[in-house]
């Protein structure tokens, strides 16, 4: 069993420790957080210790961290990990540049530790199953992915770092590297090129608030990704009501709309519980995947294939992408490999998530060239 320490006691947080009960490949060792509060509900809650710093975390007994922390301090506590001897599971973004991201890699690889890109929506069933289907060569190759998400991302309670594009805020370096990774995966070839849209339409907020981004792929595949975070429109209307936590929900509108960041009292005092995990498959929006000889798309507990026989549903195996992400940590230490997605995977998604907001600021296409 892997001894994991948390890092950041926010809202990825909430979703990971509950995960960390149920799972049969690690165990809660302890946490860090700059919070007291934060840290004594820990010790309240699971029994295990809470210091201050990622540096005083790593030299207690743990063999693993996971970095939860808000995306500005990704690189750094990562390399503090690395440097102790630690694995690393590190949150989406995987950091806030590319030279950040190298750094990342290079710390892991001199300290002999895997580096794991956490929480990424291609560790969920329904975008695993998808890539099993499109493996099996009964659809042909991929032509094109669309993939649309619309929620209130931005009407929620928001911290100022949450909301500053600088600080790695805002909804292209929060949301986009998950459709990005979703796309790239099921794709399953680099990705060549990017041409963005990308606006600000939320007075109270300076940052992004929507994107259409068109990304183009070595042998031709393309895929369009949208997302608008403004809360006028929910994507749970398509989704049979299915939203991103597995559990059926109501359209939060018409409620009094956001007028600015909050306190970290007021966000982390409403954090929501973790939805149960086998409610129905988790819905990162909307994502239709067209082949040479069919179509793909979720369905609230696994996939539905459109092909010349008509539709059929395939059911998808139970499990959370939290718990994937643990046993794949498990496998890859075991078996003396690189984990998937890794270092380099959550350095190629990044490029394109920072080529998306060049491309909306150039009005131009923009080339990518870390993508393997």
């Amino acid at each position: 069993m892997l001894r994991i320490g948390i890092v950041g006691l926010g809202n990825a947080a909430s979703m990971i420790l509950p995960a960390l009960k149920g799972s049969r490949d690690a165990v809660l060792a302890g946490a860090a957080d700059t919070r007291a509060e934060a840290r004594a509900q820990l010790q309240d809650t699971y029994g295990v210790p809470a210091f201050e710093s990622v540096s005083d975390l790593v030299r207690g007994e743990c063999d693993a961290v996971w970095i939860a922390t808000p995306n500005q301090f990704h690189a750094e506590q990562a390399i503090v990990a690395a440097e102790a001897g630690k694995h690393v599971i590190c949150e989406k973004p995987m950091a806030l540049s590319l030279a950040e991201c190298d750094r990342m890699i290079a710390a892991a690889a001199a300290n002999k530790v895997k580096l794991l890109l956490g929480h990424s929506k291609l560790m969920q069933a329904p975008v695993r199953k998808m890539r099993e289907i499109l493996d099996s060569g009964t659809l042909g190759q991929v032509l094109q992915i669309a993939t649309w998400n619309y929620n209130d991302w931005l009407q929620r309670p928001r911290l100022a770092a949450e909301v500053d594009t600088d600080q790695g805020g805002g909804i292209c370096y929060r949301q986009a590297p998950h459709q990005v990774d979703i796309v790239r995966y099921l794709i399953g070839r680099p990705a060549r090129s990017i041409r963005a849209v990308v606006n600000r339409a939320e007075r109270h907020f300076p940052t992004e608030g929507n994107y259409t981004a068109l990304v183009a792929f070595e042998g031709g595949a393309a895929a369009s990704l949208v997302y608008n975070a403004y809360g006028y429109f929910d994507v749970t209307e398509l989704t049979w009501g299915v939203g991103e936590g597995g559990q059926v929900q109501k359209p939060r509108y018409g409620r009094k709309r956001a007028t600015g960041p909050v306190s970290p009292e007021v966000r982390y005092g409403r954090r929501e519980a973790a939805a149960p995990a086998d409610r129905h498959e988790p819905f990162y929006g909307l994502t239709v995947v067209s082949c040479e000889r069919g179509v793909l798309r979720q369905s609230p507990d696994g996939v539905f294939v459109y092909d010349e026989t008509g539709c059929r549903e395939i059911a998808c195996d139970r499990g959370t992408a939290i718990h994937r992400d643990v046993a794949e940590l498990a496998a890859a230490i075991a078996e003396d490999r690189a984990p998937f997605p890794d270092g380099q995977w959550g350095k190629a998604t990044l490029e394109v998530c920072l080529a998306l907001l060049e491309s909306a600021r150039g009005a131009t296409e923009m080339r990518l060239v870390h993508q393997g």
